[in-house]
């Protein structure tokens, strides 16, 4: 992993980092309270690393349902791998009879008013037998396990002090840290399609051989625990862009031996301008014609009434919250 983003400042509580040095935020406590990177378990203090021969590995901070959780993760356990994508920018609109109406393109999406501004992610779906195992934070293996996970996402957010969310001037500065998530794929359907109104799309399964498929799942872990919350957030630079495109780039591109075409072509992941493009590039991209919807794989989910009414908690927390930080600004 490159080291050139991560500080070598680190708070003295590694559970509520703040934000660094030369942030322009420097000092102020992280908003950690939905994203944050996972914390590999391990006996020694040193560099965690995760053994040839293992079988899982332990980590903190995974989350699913509204909060972390500690979690076994099977290493040998991944069926398949996608590539999921959704742009964040605003959608292009026109006037009509009605006030104004969305603009779609063929595929049935949004046209979009900054078309590069694209968030890219890993789905890791996992074999029928081999569940992540997830337990509360700080308690012992021989408790069972509250949840199994069958689906899990892999996602480099930007995060700032409460308050603070990804805008452009601070991802091109270096203001924000990198959280490298990791959560069930049930969370992040609740956090981008029910209450952000996402268009998330999902490409077909990458192909990976099954030694491809764990080593990019430990790269991911390993990518996450290192950066740890200490590692800048930069959307482009010349030399160390880190986003959320072009981490997971560049862990699979550390795995996947490609012929001399597919090499030059995994030069490209600097930007989010187009995953689907930089996935055929790499001949990763077995039908560049297919636009999966992730929402319809989850209507049932999204409909759900117990969903709903946490979306309706949430949204109030989320006005509550805006308040709070309004009447400490006055």
């Amino acid at each position: 992993m490159r080291e050139d983003h991560i500080e070598s400042e680190i708070a003295s509580d590694e559970s509520m980092p703040v934000m660094l040095a030369k942030s322009k935020y420097a000092g102020q406590p992280v908003d950690v309270t939905s994203r944050r990177s996972i914390e590999i378990l391990q006996d020694r203090e040193d560099k965690a690393t995760i053994a040839r021969e293992a079988s899982h590995t332990e980590v903190n901070y995974f989350y699913h349902e509204g909060r972390f959780w500690r979690a076994v993760i099977p290493l040998n356990g991944v069926d398949q791998i996608y590539g999921q994508a959704f742009n964040f920018s605003k959608p292009r609109t026109r006037r009509c009879k009605d006030g104004r109406e969305i603009l779609f393109d063929k595929h049935g999406l949004p046209r979009r008013t900054i078309p590069f501004l694209n968030h890219v992610q890993s789905r890791f779906k996992l074999k029928p037998d081999q569940p992540v195992e997830l337990f509360p934070l700080g308690s012992d293996n021989d408790d069972c396990p509250v949840h199994r996970i069958q689906d899990i996402i892999y996602s480099l957010e930007a995060v700032g002090p409460v308050g603070v969310g990804f805008n452009l001037r601070d991802g091109l500065s270096g203001n924000l840290l990198s959280a490298h998530r990791f959560m069930s794929i049930e969370e992040m359907v609740f956090e981008r399609l029910v209450v952000e109104n996402e268009y998330v799309t999902e490409s077909p399964p990458l192909p990976l051989d099954e030694r491809e498929k764990r080593a990019v799942l430990i790269g991911s872990l390993l990518h996450s625990h290192q950066a740890g919350m200490r590692e800048r957030y930069y959307i482009y630079r010349l030399f160390g862009t880190n986003n959320c495109t072009s981490s997971p780039f560049q862990i699979v591109d550390s795995v996947v031996k490609y012929r001399w075409p597919q090499r030059i072509g995994s030069a490209l992941y600097r930007l989010p301008f187009s995953p689907r493009f930089y996935l055929w590039v790499r001949g990763l991209d077995s039908d560049p014609s297919i636009r999966k919807l992730v929402r319809s794989e989850f209507q049932a989910y999204i409909a759900g009434s117990s969903i709903q009414q946490r979306k309706q908690e949430y949204l109030r927390g989320v006005a509550h919250d805006r308040q709070c930080i309004s009447k400490e600004l006055s």
